[in-house]
């Protein structure tokens, strides 16, 4: 079939006809018939139907073309038919001139979409937008008709290296052979190169931009980079008996891709992917196929934050989202949309011809860096035939960086025999948990390759639904209805989203949504800050791809709003999502537990006052190398308190001894400093911000880098009176030795105030006659309705005035200085017993709506019970093993049991 032919034109002017349904619709293509308002459980057939005015003129050849059709077509002009072709992803052309007659001529592609009973989800090459929001049907991609002489183009492939060296293949059909004829453009559109050749069915050419004389590099060519992305265009025209017979246009760019061990290289220089997650889901339309502003919008936003790549997961982006990949320099890695496949011999054989098919007609993007053959994939996907396609895709692609299985066998039960280039894993999780885990999976033995994150870091905030409803068609927000006409599940397993609203009216925290969205984005920042500084700081790592790009029907951890706006600002993110980014290390610290020694994983974030802070500056680096003279850092308190120190900073010379600079690589991390940061003496708990930049030469800013800090005064645990403790398990690691420990859980008349880890009947009888109680929770209880629950993720977190916080700084929302708390434990119930529970820190589900708490307070007779499930001590991740190394943990304690005694 021939290619798109630059002089095709389109039809965009169509009529949809619903028979089974009654409808007659006229709509524009390219849409989804969802669009239009079919139901999303609708297969079909639909009947598109197109008036053609044609005088077919003799010796020449009339051409079809659709850019992708969901799923199956079947065509006919004036009922003759043209064809069948199946799948979602690929275009495709149909020779027409046969059923051509003069004058008025009938176009008619029968349709069925993908998700029915014919072709289910499983069994074809889906994607995963069924499972975002629902499947769509029609013709999503452009339509287009051209015409042809005797001889034309059925493949074309223009790729250019980082010398200068181009070759551009192509395959003829027709009246053969034929003369093709090359034109080359620079990115400054001057006409570089032209060519004139006689050509069998396949051929191939190659030629030099700029010199061919040199050795290594030409510094006037113009390389294809994230940085840089020079296109050059190329115009193949095939000439048949003197006659220009068809003519296609393409753009491509000198770069090479290569991998030097865990390195990724653009052009030898050494590249960091990171990308951020979509899976190709718009609010205003069922396809993935956005107006070419809002994609550009979108793309340029993820920039501005420093993303340099885009992940296409589980679906195939047009052609012209692509071409704007190229231009704007966003690097590519495509995945091809294979997910819980169930197929059957014939599926599989189709799903090869479509992975084919559709990797000739993207292969030629010069973004296109990455390459993934599915995601997640079981057993269920036989191996062998993973190894089959990736050999076709290496074969058709000649990229160094293929896999089979995005996540890999090891996470998801697949095959642990990998067809693979690089290593690739998803490690969702919570930020305390980040290093234990990522460690896990990086300290393996194996071949040095890439190590990447190809999906992982997604906090979803809170929707804003005030503004949604108030901004968007009622017809667009089809996903938060509960009709189930209107909003069928589908095969989505997450249900939840057209409850949520109802559940935050019913908890009594709707008329907080406000506050909530803009703290929830806060939090996701400093979720953020602290996944992907953790990954910096891990030598070996290659990149990451955050999930995701913008919020959808099932999740709110884009970084876009599901209209495609900026959620935060840029800046936030710049100095953690660069090719150069500043990284805070400390020394280590150990405990002896059970007769050996541990980590103690002292809190980074919180410090005592008075005491110098020797932390440890590194720098994570990725591109070409740097010349660095100096490192500043400052330390300055919250503005907010009275009569705050002064700041206090300093600079430190990287130079060594006759140097002018220090050359810093640009393949990973390299240790700068360690600064002596004294803490000046405060009477009362507050914040600090800590910053370090470093310096060019010239005194210009290379990266900078910022950190919030806990300040904290000594806890003056002589000063409780009547207070002692009941933790009959030994879980207060570190808790100080002269607090009077019970043995009995029965407490002495002497005493006024118990901080207990168990919460037993004689202490409830206590707290009756007028007892103050710190309760502890370390692991879920029935009693409380405890639920195992992200601290981090699916979470914001909401602190209610309460008196508590006027011994401790109540927090406006969750950041870095909370770290040492994080747990998995909240309380769902809100009452103890038939006591109402009062909340001081909630946690309010972002996807479900649910609200629970980590700290409370009950009334219980004459006393009262204060109950928390925030991590004090113990082995969890990678948060304090003991109190001793746990600042915040030591003061929230103290002012806890303080505020206890004083009720």
């Amino acid at each position: 079939m021939a290619i798109l032919d630059a002089r095709a034109r389109r039809l965009t002017e169509w009529t949809l006809v619903a028979r089974p349904l009654g409808r007659h619709i006229t709509v524009r293509v390219p849409s989804a018939w969802e669009d239009y308002g079919l139901p999303k459980n609708f297969e079909g057939p639909c009947d598109y139907l197109h008036r053609l005015e044609i005088t077919p003129e003799a010796n020449k050849r009339y051409w079809l073309h659709c850019g992708g059709v969901s799923y199956e077509t079947k065509g006919f002009l004036n009922e003759i038919p043209l064809g069948v072709h199946r799948g979602i992803w690929d275009g495709f052309s149909w020779d027409i001139t046969h059923a051509l007659q003069p004058g008025e001529n009938t176009l008619r592609l029968q349709i069925i979409k993908n998700g029915g009973a014919t072709y289910p989800v499983p069994q074809v090459l889906s994607g995963f937008l069924p499972y975002v929001s629902a499947t769509f049907g029609g013709l999503w991609q452009p339509v287009s008709l051209f015409e042809t002489g005797a001889a034309w183009l059925t493949d074309l492939w223009a790729r250019g290296a980082m010398d200068g060296s181009v070759i551009v293949e192509g395959t003829l059909d027709g009246e053969l052979p034929a003369e093709v004829r090359l034109t080359v453009y620079s990115p400054r559109g001057e006409a570089l190169y032209t060519a004139r050749f006689e050509a069998a069915q396949h051929w191939e050419h190659r030629f030099q931009v700029g010199s061919s004389k040199r050795k290594g590099t030409d510094t006037n060519l113009l390389l294809w980079h994230p940085r840089t992305p020079a296109l050059y265009r190329l115009i193949a025209e095939v000439y048949s008996d003197g006659a220009l017979s068809h003519r296609v246009e393409t753009e491509f760019g000198l770069r090479t891709v290569s991998v030097e061990g865990a390195t990724i290289l653009i052009n030898g220089e050494p590249f960091y992917s990171r990308g951020v997650l979509h899976w190709g889901w718009y609010l205003h339309t069922h396809a993935p196929n956005p107006d070419p502003e809002l994609a550009e919008r979108e793309l340029r936003s993820v920039q501005l934050c420093g993303f340099n790549l885009l992940k296409a997961c589980l679906w195939i982006p047009s052609r012209d989202y692509l071409r704007l990949c190229d231009r704007l320099g966003i690097a590519v890695w495509l995945e091809l949309p294979l997910w819980l496949p169930n197929m059957n011999a014939e599926q599989l054989e189709q799903t090869k011809r479509e992975y084919e098919a559709i990797v000739r007609q993207v292969r030629g993007h010069p973004s296109i860096l990455i390459w993934t053959l599915g995601c997640e994939l079981s057993t269920r996907f036989p191996s062998e035939m993973l190894g089959e396609l990736y050999a076709l895709v290496k074969r058709l692609t000649g990229s160094p960086l293929v896999r089979d299985n995005s996540g890999g066998g090891e996470c998801y039960g697949g095959a642990l025999r990998e067809h693979a280039d690089f290593t690739d894993y998803h490690l969702y999780g919570d930020a305390h948990f980040a290093r234990t885990t990522f460690r896990a999976f990086l300290d393996t033995i194996r071949e040095p390759i890439p190590w990447l994150q190809g999906e992982f870091a997604d906090h979803d905030t809170q929707r804003d639904f005030l503004t949604l409803r108030e901004t968007t068609p009622p017809e667009q927000l089809w996903w938060l209805e509960r009709n189930p006409h209107t909003n069928p599940q589908g095969v989505r397993w997450f249900y939840e989203t057209p409850f949520v609203e109802e559940r935050l009216q019913q908890s009594g925290v709707w008329n907080t949504l406000p506050h909530l969205v803009q703290t929830s984005r806060l939090e996701a920042v400093a979720y953020h800050k602290i996944v992907l500084e953790t990954m910096r700081s891990l030598p070996q790592t290659s990149g990451y791809v955050v999930t995701g790009l913008k919020d959808t029907p099932i999740t709110t951890s884009g970084i876009l709003d599901e209209r495609g706006e900026l959620k935060i600002s840029p800046e936030s993110y710049t100095g953690i999502n660069a090719d150069t980014v500043l990284l805070l290390d400390w020394h280590r610290r150990r405990d002896w537990i059970a007769g050996g020694d541990r980590p103690a994983n002292p809190d980074p974030y919180n410090h005592f006052a008075g005491r110098t802070l020797s932390p440890r500056i590194a720098v994570s680096h990725f591109g070409k190398p740097i010349e660095a003279t100096t490192l500043r850092w400052r330390l300055e308190l919250d503005a907010s308190r009275d009569q705050a120190p002064s700041p206090i900073g300093g600079e430190v010379s990287l130079c060594a001894p006759m140097q002018r600079a220090r050359e810093i690589c640009g393949k990973g991390i390299s240790f700068l400093a360690q600064l002596e940061v004294p803490l000046p003496a405060v009477e009362a708990p507050c914040s600090a911000r800590f910053e370090v930049e470093l310096l060019s030469p010239s005194g210009e800013p290379l990266a900078a880098n910022r950190w919030r800090w806990g300040i904290y005064p000594a806890p003056d645990w002589a000063s409780l009176d009547a207070v002692a403790v009941y933790d009959p398990a030994e879980r207060l690691w570190g808790l100080p030795p002269d607090l009077p420990r019970l043995q009995s859980s029965e407490p002495p008349p002497d005493i006024r105030v118990l901080l207990t880890t168990s919460l037993e009947p004689a202490q409830k009888e206590f707290a009756q006659r007028g007892g103050r109680v710190l309760w502890l929770i370390s692991e879920p209880l029935p009693l409380l309705d405890c639920e195992r629950v992200p601290f981090w993720r699916e979470a914001a977190h909401r602190f209610l005035p309460h008196p508590l916080w006027n011994l401790i700084p109540r927090p406006e929302h969750l950041d870095e200085r909370l770290f040492a708390f994080s747990t998995d434990i909240a309380l769902r119930a809100n009452t103890l017993g038939d006591v109402p529970l009062i909340p001081l820190w909630q946690r309010i589900d972002t996807r479900t709506g649910f609200v629970h708490c980590y700290l409370a307070e009950a009334a219980i007779g004459a006393g009262r019970v204060l109950i928390a499930t925030l991590h004090f001590a113990g082995h969890h991740g990678d948060t304090p093993v003991t109190l001793r190394y746990h600042p915040a943990g030591q003061y929230w304690l103290w002012a806890m049991l303080r505020y206890l005694a004083r009720r």
